[in-house]
């Protein structure tokens, strides 16, 4: 018998697991800063997404966790292992909306640039950082943003538009209670234009910061916009990127304007990379600072100055990538800072059967 009832289109159900990890022994020295040998992990992760899809519509969950727990200059305490990302979403024809804690779009624009991203290389302030991004980055570039709404609008002849707001969730109570703080919200939104056949990429992200939070007082320094965020600002990032054959090059130029400082903060970082063989890439950058004010929790001294990255990873085999770096920066305000380091980082993927 010929039915007319068309059949019900099956769902599309995905799991999948996937991390890194990631391990290193450097040595750090600064003129003021003092020596330090470290055996660090950097930012090893696990992460689980699972995705159900019907009909152009799906719906999905994200969920990555830290492995920082016997980092040689941590506390032993189950709290080192903290959630990096849990957000959830719903993706259409009409672009993707989410919500949850997750990576700004402002620091995914810098992975894309800083070849020495989540190593132990001097950070962004010119101090040991076994994570997160290099000297050249502004601190924006690092950690988790709690409480995101995000909307990713769909790829049209290569232009993609996003946009993001991360809402306060301290009340009107709290605010008024806790000095130093407020309930207002931060927004962002970026643009970015991608030509895969000519190889080049070309983008600008915005921040809007209006929150202020108390550095001591309940502050999660894993939080882009806790401890050490600039206070109310305004902060634009214009990066690109160009491949051709074997070069990678990239660039970023940040500019944060803080309110109550009379300049506005500048950084910069120039980037190559170069795969002499399939297996073996070679990496450079530049990172330059200027009109970044001191700060007693960073550096009493302002870390202005310039700095210059030097490594190669070779790919051991597939999925697990060794590398050796060093960097040397020299702040204006005379500590000079070196770092030697030598890590390896193993990926993996696998699906998961529902």
């Amino acid at each position: 018998m010929l039915s007319l009832t068309p059949m019900a289109q099956a769902v599309d159900t995905q799991a999948t697991v996937s991390g890194v990890f990631a391990y290193s022994i450097s040595q750090f020295d600064g003129d003021v800063s003092g020596t330090d040998t470290d055996a660090e992990n950097n930012a090893s992760s696990v992460r689980l997404r699972a995705q159900a899809s019907e009909d152009g519509y799906s719906g999905f969950v994200v969920y990555e966790r830290g492995l920082d727990r016997f980092n040689s200059a941590s506390v032993n305490t189950e709290q080192q292992d903290f959630v990096r990302e849990f957000f959830g979403g719903i993706g259409t024809r009409y672009g993707t909306v989410s919500y949850g804690r997750r990576s700004t779009f402002y620091k995914q624009a810098a992975q894309k640039i800083d070849p020495f991203y989540d190593t132990s290389t001097a950070g962004f302030n010119g101090q040991f950082a076994n994570e997160g991004g290099g000297y050249g980055l502004s601190n924006l570039s690092n950690g988790f943003v709690s409480n995101t709404v995000a909307y990713e609008a769909p790829v049209l002849h290569g232009l993609s538009f996003h946009a993001a707001a991360y809402l306060n969730d301290n009340g009107d109570a709290q605010a008024a209670a806790i000095p130093g703080t407020n309930d207002h919200d931060d927004y962002a939104a970026g643009l970015l234009y991608q030509d895969a056949d000519r190889g080049f990429a070309v983008g600008v992200e915005y921040l809007d910061i209006n929150s202020i939070v108390n550095n001591i007082v309940g502050a999660d320094a894993n939080v882009v916009f806790g401890v050490n965020k600039p206070a109310q600002s305004e902060a634009v990032r214009v990066y690109g990127a160009y491949t051709l054959d074997a070069l990678s090059l990239g660039a970023s130029f940040e500019q944060i304007d803080v309110e109550g400082e009379a300049d506005a903060r500048k950084y910069m970082m120039l980037s190559a990379t170069y795969a002499v063989v399939p297996k073996l890439r070679l990496a450079l950058s530049y990172g330059l600072l200027d009109d970044v004010v001191p700060n007693a929790t960073i550096n009493p001294d302002g870390i202005d100055g310039d700095g210059f990255t030097a490594g190669a990873f070779y790919e051991v085999f597939e999925n697990l990538t060794t590398y050796v770096a060093g960097r040397l920066v020299s702040l204006d305000s005379g500590d000079d800072t070196s770092t030697i380091a030598a890590g390896m980082a193993y990926r993996f993927k696998a699906g998961l059967t529902p």
